[in-house]
């Protein structure tokens, strides 16, 4: 057994005393903190991706800082151009003269159904074009005269017969008994063999239209 050896005093100069110096090494703080340090590759990549997002927010703010504002006082404009060209229409009058809005709206309210033929017909003895209808079917028939006024339009009629819808002396060859409705500048000529469809046509657009509004 060797037997332990005292330990050297420690040495001392001019009677001060000097403690032994630690060894020196690595400890496990040190090694740590060692390894929780960012390789300088990561902290590269790091680097570079901050530095594309910078540069995307940059452009964004300067596209949106450059993109032109809307014009409200153009935009104004444009809304009032479309409603002249075509979403202005005027409402359709229901009271004094027959317009082709008015004729087709009574007939509806009545329960008709109408189909506007795109072909016009015209009779020598009326001095206006007239509109075709299908009233249901092909075969039950309304012609529509409009005249520019009720006086325009009793020139025309005060020549006819009423029962034959034909110029007085004379006789017009119809498809079917006519029936003629005179209301205001309006003549109609219902063709039918329903009884039922004359009648209806017959009242709805023989009660006229109310009397205009003087100004």
């Amino acid at each position: 057994y060797l037997a332990r050896l005292p330990r050297a005093p420690a040495p001392s100069v001019g009677g001060r005393y000097f403690p032994p110096m630690p060894r020196v090494g690595r400890s496990r703080a040190g090694i740590s903190g060692a390894r929780g340090r960012p390789r300088p590759e990561s902290a590269f990549a790091l680097s570079c991706a901050l530095s594309l997002a910078l540069a995307a927010a940059v452009t964004a703010c300067g596209s949106a800082r450059d993109r032109p504002r809307p014009d409200s006082a153009a935009t104004a404009r444009l809304a009032t151009s479309a409603a002249a060209s075509g979403g202005g229409t005027p409402p359709c009058r229901l009271d004094g003269d027959w317009t082709i809005c008015a004729v087709e709206d009574r007939l509806v309210h009545a329960g008709v159904v109408l189909s506007r033929q795109p072909d016009t017909v015209a009779h020598p003895f009326l001095h206006v074009p007239g509109v075709l209808y299908q009233v249901g079917s092909a075969e039950h028939e309304l012609q529509l005269f409009l005249y520019p006024s009720t006086a325009a339009r009793e020139a025309d009629t005060a020549a006819l017969d009423s029962a034959t819808v034909s110029p007085r002396g004379t006789r017009v060859v119809w498809r079917t008994p006519p029936t003629l409705v005179m209301s205001n500048n309006m003549v109609a000529v219902i063709l039918s063999l329903n009884d039922r469809t004359v009648e209806r046509l017959a009242l709805a657009l023989g009660a006229g239209l109310p009397k205009a509004p003087e100004r």
